[in-house]
């Protein structure tokens, strides 16, 4: 089987406490958090993987829980011109849910198919009134994907040889993780089910951020087990699920094998 190239992209980024990813840890560590997205490529073929946060949800230089951030639709752009890619090139873009800070700027693909779960159209439409609240969900994105050639999937499936898409709910009631077999073996993209590595791993005593600095961190509790969930998950019991679904499938209980949505180490190591 021929493997696939992983490129990681950089949207944009979010200045916040890691306590907002990890709930009562390490509050005084504050970090620049990237919005990430990845192109997969192999044999001329291009795949996308997310597309980043719009500028509509950047207000006076401000987005979720009014933490500095910066990104967009020229950020997107950038990103994809210097992987050395052009928007009109990309095959499929994939969507690991349609959290406004990764499901914007889809326009910009109009000779892709976009495909997600089904279930996360079904709450983009009609979203809880707490996603509402914090503004989880882009109204405008509605429309968008309906002038769009979009592929609504129901569960697990092979995108195509190499590239497997399996549902993983808890973050959101569609979010899906997509399993890329590489050079360097296989590469889990979890979106924000895992927003950085520690919350998976979390016997982890340090952590490299996107600029290349490491800092110390406080390890999970013994009363939280190995994952440190997030303050932003719908479902705890599908979440604790699609931990150990995801989990059964690397080879070895090793941070490398997982790729999160926002772990800025990605950025000066790869995958």
């Amino acid at each position: 089987m021929d493997s696939w190239e992983i490129k990681v992209l950089c949207y944009g980024k979010i200045t916040c406490p890691k306590a907002a990813a990890t709930p009562g840890l390490d509050p005084e560590l504050v970090l620049d958090s990237p919005y990430l997205g990845f192109l997969l490529q192999r044999n001329g073929r291009k795949i996308l993987v997310d597309t980043g946060i719009s500028e509509n949800f950047i207000i006076d230089g401000k987005a979720w829980g009014s933490f500095p951030a910066e990104g967009g639709r020229s950020f997107l752009e950038k990103s994809i011109q210097d992987a050395g890619a052009d928007p009109l090139e990309i095959e499929t873009v994939v969507f690991t849910h349609l959290h406004n800070d990764h499901a914007a700027n889809a326009t910009l693909f109009k000779d892709a198919r976009l495909v997600f779960q089904h279930r996360e159209w079904a709450t983009l439409l009609d979203p809880l009134p707490v996603m509402n609240v914090r503004r989880d969900y882009d109204p405008a994105l509605i429309d968008e994907l309906k002038s769009m050639n979009c592929v609504k999937v129901d569960g697990d499936f092979q995108l195509t040889d190499g590239i497997y898409c399996f549902l993983t709910p808890g973050h959101t009631p569609g979010s899906m993780s997509i399993a890329v077999q590489t050079s360097n073996g296989l590469r889990i993209l979890v979106g924000d089910h895992w927003h950085i590595h520690c919350m998976a791993f979390g016997w982890m005593e340090a952590i490299v951020d996107m600029h290349g600095k490491r800092h110390r961190i406080t390890p999970a509790p013994e009363v939280l087990g190995r994952f440190i969930p997030s303050s932003l998950i719908y479902n705890y019991f599908d979440y604790y699920d699609s931990c150990y679904k995801i989990l059964a499938m690397i080879p070895e209980d090793k941070p490398e094998y997982i790729v999160p949505g926002h772990e800025g180490s990605l950025l000066v190591g790869g995958v």
